[in-house]
């Protein structure tokens, strides 16, 4: 079973609609990557940018240590329908992300939950 069936089989359980189960699984994914990055000044975790149909390419001069405002990007960004990116184009973050696998934790992370409530 695939993990668009589990989200379809949630939203069905829940009488909900797969865009909406969908971008509460973007939202924990996406918060989960900020919430892990390293925090050292809060540029890394700041320059995470969220963005509908084609990543972003530039950097940002935002520092944000608590990623409150990157969430808050997250939240008023992701669409369910659509296809959502979030990116992090400080050439030292592919060195974290390779370090600290970041994005692969969350991954696992939001396919357990989403497989655990499809089960429910």
């Amino acid at each position: 079973m695939s993990f668009a069936d589990d989200i379809e089989r949630i939203a069905k359980k829940t009488n909900e609609k797969a865009e909406y189960v969908s971008t509460g699984v973007i939202i924990d994914l996406f918060s989960g990557i900020v919430r892990d990055t390293r925090v050292d000044t809060g540029r890394l975790r700041g320059n995470w940018q969220c963005s509908i149909a084609k990543p972003k390419t530039n950097e940002i001069d935002r520092l944000d240590p608590t990623g409150n405002k990157v969430n808050e990007e997250v939240i008023r960004t992701v669409d369910g329908k659509k296809v959502n990116y979030l990116t992090n184009n400080l050439v030292y973050a592919k060195v974290w992300e390779d370090r600290d696998q970041m994005v692969a934790r969350n991954i696992i992370r939001v396919k357990r939950n989403v497989r655990e409530r499809a089960q429910e």
